[in-house]
């Protein structure tokens, strides 16, 4: 009896991991091209589903009743009576899975003209487009941007590297956060280009919004036909959206079949998502579809290949149940390590805690690796000299003096692979320890995400780090602190990632434990201490301690560590590197970070450089 339940979990446990991850609960829908009165609030968003509004369009033509062709300088062309920057603003407040994203080019200019790809050179079209749309992205508070050229005056080659190039720059400038493209099967310009752009371009976009309306009238299996064809041959490896038209006049209709092939696609583990053209004409169905297709992809489905009859169990022979039951503990190890191994190309370093005039500039950058500088610190107490704790409000109290706002551009322009962001608390303040020490969850969290916004924007930074190591506060109100911090910032746009920074000790380890279990889904990196284990440390001894704290915060990207000056753990002369080669190995080293550049000035950043060398290696 026991061995039939364990069977029976592992099998569960297999089932699960067998339903793709190509399933999505994304649903997006374009919206302004053709009404004036539709507004998001309009458009009923389910809280469980990943929502985008894609804003149709703006177009590098001019705004006036002659359109003409502008080389990359976007103007508004939807709707913006009820979709300002304001409406914008209040829809992604109050729906915190809400993004907004701007549809580029589009079929026609004014409902009259045709809309060209028209660029002059490649080099003047980008530089317009980034120009343009950078202003227009911040001054509407926009998410992505959206690939809808439909007519070409130019090659595919020229189309592949403006467009590729754009969403290069805007992602590396951080201005957008996603991409899409919106092709359709034409036989002709419109498939050749995007499949050009696909075939050099294809990791920098992130979703392809396939309009399957286009097609004539389908059937369900027509329509699953046309969706495999384009998942597996011309976007292979895309996240692959099923589409429809709100008038229901092409592709298949969601009255006659549509919902029916999602659900066929989603057993199949290859449903992205859905998208629908467009909330203007839906206003009219009191936006039905729209509640059924998010109610859809929500639902959890497996391949109905995997349904195993119990019966059938019961009549397998003991032995066979034996053969089975360790065939599939295999497999699921397999599955288990092939599904969690960590990025590992991953270094990082603290940097102006100690005044001593270390720069950016100073540490060496391998182009091959990603790289994360990590002011340390900002801290909420005041700045005088008897410090003090302000609740939440925060104080920059690292060594500005050599890190700077520009400084910090200078280097990100420099090296498209850094990024930098500050860490929290630290050990200490004005020489006494640093407590976190809030009045209240909802105070903290409020003056921390208001200060922090502003430290963040004016130093123009990346991400946060979490390194408190004295608390005023049981584990659940740092929990409940750091946990809405972190998710507020990144529903906001504020940031794109967020470490915690714990080491092995009772105290500190209650407190980040309990961050971890229930808002660890929110962290993406663990900066753990191993530098904080005793002085002499040995390569049994560092690979214990990773396996242990792997399982404290289990399905976290756990980075190994060192201290520059050798004062603890495993030191970079002692095995470190050692360690570090097996872990890789493994498939288990989340990335490095070192303690600290301060330190390592004076030892001419060897360890850096060897560090960075170790992580650009494949495994």
């Amino acid at each position: 009896m026991v061995l039939c339940s364990v069977f029976m979990a592992i099998l569960f446990l297999l089932l699960i991991s067998s339903c793709s991850a190509a399933n999505s609960n994304l649903f997006r829908e374009y919206i302004g091209a053709e009404s004036d009165s539709v507004k998001l609030s309009d458009v009923p968003i389910n809280p469980k589903v990943e929502v985008h509004f894609i804003l149709a369009f703006a177009i590098d033509y001019t705004p006036d009743n002659h359109p003409s062709p502008t080389n990359g300088k976007f103007n508004v062309f939807w709707k913006t009576n009820n979709l300002g920057p304001t409406e914008i603003a209040s829809v992604k407040a109050k729906n915190p899975n809400v993004k907004v994203a701007v549809s580029l080019g589009g079929d026609s200019v004014n409902g009259r003209n045709k809309v060209y790809f028209s660029p002059k050179s490649i080099h003047s079209w980008v530089q317009n487009a980034v120009s343009s749309l950078t202003s227009m992205i911040k001054q509407y508070n926009l998410d992505g941007i959206d690939i809808d050229y439909e007519h070409f005056r130019s090659d595919e080659k020229t189309f592949v590297e403006c467009i590729g190039q754009l969403i290069t720059i805007l992602k590396k400038s951080q201005t957008i956060k996603f991409a899409s493209i919106a092709p359709y099967e034409d036989n002709g310009p419109v498939q050749s280009h995007y499949l050009a752009l696909w075939k050099k371009y294809g990791h920098v976009i992130d979703y392809v919004n396939f309009q399957f309306y286009a097609y004539d009238k389908l059937s369900v299996s027509q329509f699953i036909y046309h969706f495999n064809h384009q998942q597996d041959s011309s976007y292979a490896g895309s996240q692959l959206l099923a589409s429809f038209i709100s008038k229901g006049n092409l592709g298949l209709p969601p009255n006659d079949g549509f919902f029916e092939a999602c659900r066929e696609l989603k057993r199949q583990g290859k449903l992205g998502g859905i998208f629908v053209w467009c909330a203007d004409e839906s206003k009219a169905f009191d936006f039905k579809y729209e509640q059924e297709s998010q109610a859809l992809v929500l639902e959890y489905l497996c391949s109905p290949s995997f349904k195993i009859q119990h019966n059938t169990l019961i009549k397998m022979g003991f032995c066979k149940l034996l053969i089975v039951l360790f065939t599939l503990q295999a497999l699921l190890a397999m599955v288990s390590t092939q599904a969690t191994a960590p990025k590992s190309d991953l270094f990082r370093e603290y940097i102006g805690a100690e005044f001593n005039d270390v720069k950016f500039s100073d540490v060496p950058i391998n182009p091959n690796v990603e790289f994360h500088y990590i002011l340390a610190f900002a801290i909420d107490y005041t700045t005088s000299s008897s410090s003090s704790p302000t609740d939440g409000e925060f104080n920059v109290f690292w060594d500005t003096d050599n890190l700077t706002p520009s400084q910090v551009s200078s280097i990100k322009n420099q090296h498209s692979n850094v990024k930098v962001a500050l860490s929290l608390g630290g050990d200490s303040v004005g020489g006494g320890s640093c407590y976190f020490n809030p009045s209240s969850v909802d105070s903290w969290v409020s003056n921390a995400v208001s200060s922090l916004t502003k430290i963040i924007q004016q130093y123009n930074l990346d991400g946060i780090d979490i390194d408190y190591e004295h608390f005023h506060a049981d584990p659940d109100t740092f929990a409940e602190c750091i946990g809405k911090l972190i998710t507020t910032l990144k529903n906001n746009g504020v940031i794109s990632f967020a470490s915690i920074a714990p080491f092995d000790d009772d105290e500190v380890q209650s407190h980040y434990m309990a961050l971890w279990k229930s808002y660890g889904h929110t962290i993406d990196y663990v900066n753990f201490q191993f530098y904080a284990y005793d002085k002499g440390t040995t390569v049994s001894q560092f690979m214990n301690y990773f396996q242990t704290q792997s399982s404290n915060y289990g399905g976290g990207n756990i980075l190994a560590s060192f201290i520059s000056d050798g004062s603890g753990g495993l030191s970079p002369e002692n095995g470190f590197f050692t360690a570090c080669n097996r872990l890789k190995s493994e498939g288990k080293l989340g990335g490095i970070f070192v303690w600290s550049a301060d330190d390592s000035m004076s030892l001419g950043f060897r360890y850096e450089k060897q560090s960075q060398a170790l992580l650009a290696v494949p495994r």
